[in-house]
């Protein structure tokens, strides 16, 4: 008895061993099996299938910049190139999708969006802005000519987006979001600084800003810091460029800004660009705050800190060298050709994901 029972007890590493490596199979062939053991691989392989898919049909490829085309997961099948997805959640459920191509450049961004209903469904951001509710104090979003706009100074509307940190200002009418970057640039840049035959001095020239020193350095911006699968996820808006009218210019205590000519000058299909003046007011959640200099729009108000000193879009409609900025929490002006910093402005398709987060600092939205 003593001798079995020392045999078994030699073998006993063997069976644990055994039962571990056995253990570890099923895991691996499960995950390998009929699409992947959990979404994320799904889509990975909708991806994959989609590149081989197009290997084969580059004619089938949009020509135009910011081109798509999808293909869905039913012709990926017809193809050969996928196995019908069934959920990993309920294998009695049979997923749905596709995967959206993108021209960036000489290149494509390849984005799946996988249903499997009940269990996995695209979660749009514009969808979870729409949802946000008023806290107690009035921050939230609020529902301004036909746009989604966030107020107040506790609002949660962080987004990672590109390894960087942005914030939500608003869900336009067609549902593109328009974020701006949390923090401003490092260095500081001039909204131009041209030679103006007005001024006789090279103090930049504000009625052009296709050729403005601004515009090089957001695009230069844009070309050096996002990637291509960024990049497919902006999307061109026609900019409101120009001008703001000061009314009573002579009176400090009562000099102020017009709203009546703010797009007098339009840029069109613009990838990038800086906050305007009526952003910033809209805010603030302070009853106050009823021109676009009142002091009391920097209350209540996520855009404003104490030492921003940054850009905005707009002009003074005053002169031809005069540019509006943020300064100590008020609206202000400057020579174009002065320096200071910009917060980059961008906008994501109304096609975003949000792979995680609640929009908070600690956890932002992550979009996919």
């Amino acid at each position: 008895m003593k001798n079995i029972m020392d045999f078994i007890k030699d073998k006993s590493y063997y069976f644990l061993g055994g039962t571990v490596i056995i253990f570890i199979l099923l895991i691996i062939i499960g995950s390998c099996s009929n699409g992947g053991s959990s979404y994320e691989a799904i889509e990975n392989k909708m991806v994959s299938a989609a590149k081989e898919y197009y290997a084969n049909r580059k004619d089938r490829l949009p020509k135009e910049e910011n081109g798509t085309v999808k293909v869905t997961i039913g012709t990926l099948v017809e193809a050969e190139l996928i196995n019908e997805v069934v959920d990993p959640s309920d294998k009695s459920n049979t997923c749905s999708g596709y995967v959206e191509v993108t021209k960036v450049g000489e290149e494509y961004s390849y984005l799946p969006f996988l249903t499997c209903k009940g269990n996995y469904e695209p979660k749009y951001l514009k969808d979870i802005v729409k949802d946000v509710k008023l806290d107690e104090y009035g921050n939230g979003v609020y529902t301004i000519n036909n746009e989604l706009v966030y107020r107040g100074d506790d609002v949660d509307n962080y987004v990672s987006f590109n390894n960087q940190l942005w914030r939500i200002v608003k869900v336009d009418s067609e549902g593109d979001i328009k974020l701006v970057l949390a923090k401003y640039t490092e260095d500081s840049y001039s909204w131009d600084k041209a030679y103006n035959s007005e001024k006789k001095a090279s103090v930049g020239i504000t009625t052009d800003y296709l050729h403005t020193n601004i515009r090089k350095v957001l695009n230069e911006y844009y070309e050096s810091n996002f990637n291509n699968d960024s990049k497919a996820k902006i999307v061109s808006k026609n900019l409101c460029v120009g001008k703001y009218e000061k009314t009573d210019p002579f009176n400090k205590e009562t000099e102020n800004y017009s709203k009546e000519k703010e797009c007098s000058i339009i840029k069109e299909n613009e990838k990038i660009g800086l906050l305007t003046a009526t952003d910033y007011q809209n805010a603030s959640l302070d009853t106050n705050c009823i021109t676009l200099k009142s002091k009391e729009c920097g209350n209540y108000n996520y855009l404003s800190s104490g030492d921003i000193n940054t850009w905005l879009l707009n002009s003074s409609s005053r002169n031809t060298y005069k540019v509006l900025l943020l300064s100590s929490k008020i609206i202000n002006e400057s020579n174009a050709s002065n320096k200071k910093k910009v917060n980059p402005v961008i906008y994501l398709t109304n096609k975003s994901i949000v792979m995680q987060g609640d929009g908070t600092l600690e956890k932002p939205y992550i979009i996919k």
